[in-house]
């Protein structure tokens, strides 16, 4: 219940944004609400960071969320944000982009701020069952990711690329987190069918997709997502 009244107030909220007397916020509310928390992705009424995030969506979407694309430059100055919280986005843009996604964030990461990044995990086998191989066994689809496979490419929105830990990892040491940062990787499955499942502090942002939260996990507990709290450098 209380969810779909949540997605009733959305709706009306997109509504109202749209044809007044609400406006959908800029950059310049950002700053100016002195928020420094961001959001990748449409904030809902349901998730706890509705209350003190900002989301980033290319879409128009309502009073608590900034129509932008990820890829391109925020335009807002260095260390002007202490934490930057994404779940299940980053799957859905181009592999080749995200780590100057990655640098981006860093950039307006304030010292010591966190970039929480939680990605679907696809060591783990539910994803990987329920996903279409190619001839050489390798994911080319994920129809729980939605879009559509057509003609051989990902369209209409859907995961068009698949994580792992190793390619996480990669994607991190070859930012500027790898660089100047800490990392740790707090959950994830290896290939081998072990995994790790670290304790996650959610006052610094609440994860959905974890075994706390998941119902996935309840007859098996074990990592859902790639869950991952990456830190700026203190100075």
């Amino acid at each position: 219940m209380k969810e779909r009244i949540c997605r009733y107030l959305d709706i009306a909220d997109y509504m109202l944004c749209r044809y007044g007397p609400l406006s959908f916020p800029s950059w310049a509310d950002f700053a100016k609400s002195g928020s420094r928390k961001l959001y990748a992705g449409k904030l809902r009424r349901a998730l706890p960071q509705f209350a003190t995030h900002f989301g980033v969506t290319p879409f128009y979407a309502s009073t608590r969320n900034i129509k932008h694309d990820l890829a391109e430059p925020f335009p807002i100055p260095d260390g002007s944000v202490d934490i930057f919280q994404s779940e299940d986005v980053f799957e859905h843009i181009e592999l080749a982009k995200i780590v100057s996604i990655f640098n981006e964030v860093y950039r307006v990461l304030s010292p010591a701020g966190l970039f929480r990044l939680s990605l679907p995990d696809y060591h783990l086998d539910l994803n990987v069952e329920r996903s279409w191989k190619g001839p050489d066994g390798k994911l080319v689809f994920d129809p729980g990711g939605g879009g559509q496979f057509v003609n051989g490419r990902i369209v209409g929105g859907g995961h068009v690329w698949f994580p792992t830990i190793e390619i996480v990892r990669d994607l991190f040491r070859d930012s500027l987190f790898g660089a100047g940062g800490a990392v740790k990787f707090l959950q994830y499955n290896n290939g081998d069918g072990t995994y790790e499942l670290q304790s996650v502090d959610y006052s610094l942002g609440y994860i959905q997709r974890t075994p706390d939260h998941d119902d996935r996990a309840t007859n098996s507990l074990r990592p859902i997502s790639i869950v991952v709290d990456a830190f700026k450098s203190p100075g």
